[in-house]
């Protein structure tokens, strides 16, 4: 008989609720995404970049990749998952790496409502 130990690790909280879609897309050379980081994809090309302000994104990274990952996935003809669609908490994306807090939070979430598929949800009992 075989036995295997299995770790469990609790959700980080990102996403909330059911309709969870992905997609894939190709990363930027030399460069690292975190797990709930708001990128933009380049339509023409399928890129995903770090946007420079709060107001241009349109997918969500699903898991973190270091730059040498991107890199080689690049080389390999790869993709990375994003989120395409769903409900997801605001307080766990993040803009290249930097968590979003509750002061441009509600700027995160007008440009979910007005320009994605992606539902940016306030917690519960935030006061916010």
């Amino acid at each position: 008989m075989m036995y295997q130990d299995v770790a469990y690790t609790a959700e980080d909280g990102l996403v909330v609720g059911d309709g969870v879609q992905t997609d894939s897309v190709v990363p930027t050379a030399a460069t690292a995404y975190k797990r709930g980081d708001l990128v933009a994809i380049a339509p023409a090309t399928n890129v995903a970049s770090h946007p420079l302000t709060i107001a241009e994104f349109n997918a969500i990274v699903v898991e973190d990749v270091t730059a040498d990952q991107a890199d080689a996935a690049i080389a390999a003809g790869f993709e990375i998952p994003i989120y395409t669609q769903g409900e997801f908490n605001v307080l766990q994306t993040s803009l290249n790496g930097v968590k979003v807090t509750t002061a441009n939070a509600a700027a995160a979430r007008g440009r979910a409502n007005t320009a994605t598929s992606l539902e940016l949800r306030m917690p519960f009992g935030t006061g916010v």
